[in-house]
């Protein structure tokens, strides 16, 4: 059987709706393993779409191959984390034993970096070069488990704490969720109160965004409930679930703990707004967290928490999960609807917004999983209880993925406000992991500022951290040490940036390229004190003239470390390196 046939063969299966263009592509991919013109071509047949159309959707994402079959080769993560922890090292013994190897961007293990994955999915964490012979010759990973990347919980009531459940119950087992409290909120929600009171609820605990810029979730949820009532009463809650920034894992380790948390959220958030359908858009290198998300959908639909009357109430509320492919820029939310409506991830120009025009030009409620992962407590114990941690201004807990340079990488859950990077730095993560001292700390993700030692001693919270000249993001913490070269380390960001910008607007496309070249360029002697200049001019122009915040933000972590560390960037234009890791 051909490519064609094979291909149309799985498609008899699949509904032409164009909603279902990329589930179809990434079914394919796993079947053929790759993406031939066949079947690109017997896909456009099936939807009835020009070949070029589907072949541009396709060639979007990186997790799937289109043409040729690729050849074997071994992926090892080359982003700031793993880059930081040694993965440069890693992929240099990979190719002295004569392996292909190919840089992937993050796939949200940066705790346990350096990490390699192999063609056949296997994947190997905290990876040095000594362990190399071994993946060589197949032998298995070591076993981890999820508690090993938990490095605590700072809280003295264990009842506010979003990851409480997480390694007391089988992650499987709805019996086990429902018997510590899990749909009591929901039933609470949809038993003794309206709509309108579920989102006052929310709106007087001061929920903040936990995606990045910490806009009032009680506020957006109003907003959207508004705008269904003016698009005729159709609505949808997404959930934004494709982690895909460097420094950020700790989304994934509430699926993988508890993921019956999440589904509660999102129902309670579908009455709060009169939405009867949600979507959770989840990486696609998150696999084992998608299957799990699938068997706690149908569990939870069969013991009547989700589906139709729930729990005899009469309100309907149905969960569909939408896999990712490969695209960081999918995290920005108008990308993301893109996405889940069968095209490119490109961004939308805003007004209007997701709130009154999102999924299928309705209302839509767009929230990262540590946001929803909050709602079920506050409608539960109510505003006062979640208002009684963290600070008046920056109320509840926060997850800080911690990585980098120190003795313990992993995820920390805190309130707001209760720690310094200081505190952070030498309490939960053990200190500086070997002699050398703290130089600088990567805040916020790859889109956030670097920061040096004259922010240690700034309380991680949204206002403080922006009041100190940085944002806290989606806390990310990644640590480097006085033998980091900043350069090199800068150099790993920004091509991460070059290769997950969309290319859809000129100053992200060419500035993420042009930074990407200055920096090797200093990284191997042959920059100049020009080109730092051109540096600042190329972050100037993307923050003013990107067209999304992936480009706004893609030259942070270059301008805000020029600042610090201008004198290390000259040494550079002079073919010295300061930490003696660049070849210059």
């Amino acid at each position: 059987m051909g490519h064609f046939e094979q291909a149309i063969q799985v498609l008899s299966e699949i509904p032409p709706d164009r909603a279902e263009l990329l589930p179809a592509l990434d079914v394919l991919n796993a079947e053929i393993g790759y993406l031939p013109q066949a079947a690109i071509e017997a896909v456009a047949a099936h939807f009835r779409l020009p070949p070029a159309e589907v072949f541009g959707a396709a060639t979007f994402y990186s997790m799937w191959h289109v043409g040729a079959k690729p050849l074997e080769v071994v992926y090892v993560c080359g982003d700031g984390p793993c880059h930081a922890m040694g993965a440069a090292a890693v992929s240099g013994a990979l190719e002295r034993a004569g392996v292909e190897v190919r840089r992937t961007s993050c796939i949200g293990q940066c705790g346990c970096g350096p990490v390699v994955l192999t063609d056949d999915g296997v994947l190997y964490r905290h990876v040095t070069p000594l362990l190399v012979p071994g993946i060589l010759q197949g032998e298995p990973p070591v076993a981890f488990s999820l508690c090993d990347e938990i490095i605590g919980i700072e809280l003295d009531d264990q009842a506010h704490a979003l990851m409480r459940r997480i390694g007391k119950i089988k992650p499987e087992s709805l019996a086990d969720a429902v018997g510590a409290g899990a749909y009591q909120a929901l039933r609470k929600a949809l038993t003794t109160m309206t709509p309108e009171q579920v989102i006052s609820e929310l709106v007087n605990s001061g929920l903040q965004g936990r995606g990045g810029a910490g806009f009032p979730a009680g506020l957006k949820m109003r907003f959207t409930a508004a705008g269904s009532k003016s698009t005729g009463d159709i609505a949808y809650v997404v959930c934004n679930a494709d982690e895909s920034e460097p420094g950020t894992f700790k989304d994934r380790i509430l699926i993988e703990g508890d993921p019956h948390q999440l589904l509660e959220a999102m129902a309670i958030a579908g009455y709060a707004i009169g939405a009867h359908e949600g979507y959770i858009y989840i990486r696609g290198e998150y696999a084992q967290q998608a299957e799990l998300l699938q068997h706690s959908i149908h569990a939870a639909e069969v013991a009547g928490y989700l589906g139709d009357n729930i729990m005899s109430t009469g309100f309907g509320f149905h969960v569909h999960l939408h896999r990712g492919a490969g695209a960081y820029i999918c995290g920005e939310e108008t990308a993301l609807i893109e996405s889940l409506e069968g095209k490119r991830g490109e961004p939308r120009l805003r007004p209007p917004y997701p709130t009154t025009n999102g999924l299928f030009s309705r209302a839509t409620l767009v929230n990262n999983v540590e946001t929803l992962w909050n709602v079920p407590g506050i409608i539960l114990h109510g505003a006062q209880w979640y208002r009684a941690v963290g600070t008046d201004k920056a109320p509840g807990t926060k997850l800080f993925p911690i990585s980098g340079h120190v003795k313990r990488t992993g995820c920390l859950e805190a309130p707001l406000g209760s720690l310094t990077l200081r505190q952070l730095i030498e309490g939960p993560a053990g200190g500086m992991r070997g002699a050398a001292t703290f130089k600088a700390c990567h805040l916020g993700g790859a889109a956030g500022a670097i920061v040096g030692p004259e922010f240690l001693d700034t309380a991680l919270d949204f206002g403080s951290c922006m009041a100190a000249g940085a944002m806290l993001g989606a806390g990310d913490v990644v640590v480097l040490d006085t033998d980091t070269c900043i350069v090199d380390y800068l150099r790993s960001v920004a091509a991460f940036f070059r290769a997950e910008s969309c290319g859809k607007c000129t100053p992200c496309r060419v500035g993420t390229e042009r930074q990407m070249q200055i920096l090797a360029d200093l990284a191997a002697g042959q920059g100049t004190v020009d080109k730092l200049t051109e540096l600042e001019t190329w972050g100037e122009h993307m923050v003013d003239s990107s067209f999304c915040g992936l480009g706004q933000t893609a030259a942070t972590a270059v301008v805000s470390a020029l600042r610090l560390f201008r004198d290390e960037f000259e040494a550079h234009t002079r073919g010295e390196c300061p930490a003696s890791v660049c070849g210059s």
